[in-house]
Protein backbone atom coordinates (compact mmCIF):
# COMPACT_ATOMS: atom_id res chain seq x y z
CA UNK A 1 0.00 0.00 0.00
CA UNK A 2 1.02 3.43 -0.33
CA UNK A 3 2.53 5.22 2.78
CA UNK A 4 0.27 8.32 2.21
CA UNK A 5 -2.47 6.24 2.19
CA UNK A 6 -1.64 4.31 5.44
CA UNK A 7 -0.62 7.95 7.31
CA UNK A 8 -4.17 9.03 6.68
CA UNK A 9 -5.93 6.03 7.62
CA UNK A 10 -3.90 5.81 11.07
CA UNK A 11 -4.31 9.38 11.51
CA UNK A 12 -7.56 10.40 9.85
CA UNK A 13 -6.09 13.30 8.23
CA UNK A 14 -4.10 14.78 5.75
CA UNK A 15 -2.40 17.09 8.35
CA UNK A 16 -1.23 15.48 11.70
CA UNK A 17 -0.08 16.89 14.56
CA UNK A 18 3.86 17.14 15.56
CA UNK A 19 3.39 15.90 18.86
CA UNK A 20 1.87 12.70 17.26
CA UNK A 21 5.04 12.27 15.37
CA UNK A 22 7.50 13.01 17.44
CA UNK A 23 8.59 9.47 18.40
CA UNK A 24 9.03 8.71 14.73
CA UNK A 25 12.23 11.66 15.10
CA UNK A 26 13.27 10.26 18.31
CA UNK A 27 11.78 13.81 20.07
CA UNK A 28 10.15 14.02 22.76
CA UNK A 29 6.28 16.18 21.87
CA UNK A 30 7.79 19.37 23.49
CA UNK A 31 11.16 19.05 21.37
CA UNK A 32 9.34 18.15 18.34
CA UNK A 33 7.49 21.51 18.64
CA UNK A 34 10.20 23.65 19.79
CA UNK A 35 11.97 22.45 16.29
CA UNK A 36 8.80 22.78 14.44
CA UNK A 37 9.16 26.35 15.07
CA UNK A 38 12.37 26.60 14.41
CA UNK A 39 11.62 24.76 10.98
CA UNK A 40 14.17 22.34 12.37
CA UNK A 41 12.34 19.35 11.38
CA UNK A 42 13.47 16.59 8.79
CA UNK A 43 9.94 17.74 6.91
CA UNK A 44 7.88 20.98 6.79
CA UNK A 45 6.00 22.14 10.09
CA UNK A 46 3.08 24.90 9.95
CA UNK A 47 0.60 26.40 12.01
CA UNK A 48 -2.76 26.12 10.37
CA UNK A 49 -4.69 29.19 10.64
CA UNK A 50 -2.93 31.34 13.56
CA UNK A 51 -0.27 31.03 15.81
CA UNK A 52 -1.94 29.90 18.89
CA UNK A 53 -2.72 27.00 16.34
CA UNK A 54 -0.91 23.14 17.03
CA UNK A 55 2.45 22.40 14.51
CA UNK A 56 1.03 20.26 12.05
CA UNK A 57 2.84 18.39 9.38
CA UNK A 58 1.45 17.26 6.05
CA UNK A 59 1.04 13.75 5.08
CA UNK A 60 2.31 14.14 1.94
CA UNK A 61 5.46 15.43 3.30
CA UNK A 62 5.98 12.85 6.02
CA UNK A 63 5.12 10.14 3.56
CA UNK A 64 7.92 11.42 1.21
CA UNK A 65 10.53 11.63 4.45
CA UNK A 66 9.16 7.67 5.18
CA UNK A 67 9.83 6.10 1.78
CA UNK A 68 13.38 8.05 1.56
CA UNK A 69 14.15 6.74 4.49
CA UNK A 70 13.02 3.44 3.81
CA UNK A 71 15.07 3.60 0.09
CA UNK A 72 17.96 4.65 1.90
CA UNK A 73 17.95 1.68 4.51
CA UNK A 74 17.29 -0.79 1.33
CA UNK A 75 20.71 0.90 -0.39
CA UNK A 76 22.72 0.12 2.58
CA UNK A 77 20.90 -2.94 2.95
CA UNK A 78 22.08 -4.01 -0.60
CA UNK A 79 25.31 -2.55 -0.01
CA UNK A 80 26.16 -3.83 3.02
CA UNK A 81 25.13 -7.72 1.17
CA UNK A 82 26.68 -7.18 -1.82
CA UNK A 83 23.38 -8.03 -3.63
CA UNK A 84 19.60 -6.45 -4.54
CA UNK A 85 16.72 -7.07 -2.22
CA UNK A 86 14.00 -9.33 -3.34
CA UNK A 87 10.76 -9.11 -1.07
CA UNK A 88 9.72 -12.18 -2.87
CA UNK A 89 12.46 -14.21 -1.28
CA UNK A 90 10.37 -14.88 1.88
Amino acid sequence: MNTMFLLMAEHGSAEIPVEKIAPLFGLSRAEACKRACRQALPVPAYQPGSQKAPWMVDVRDLAAYIDAQREKARKDWERMRGHPFSSSSH
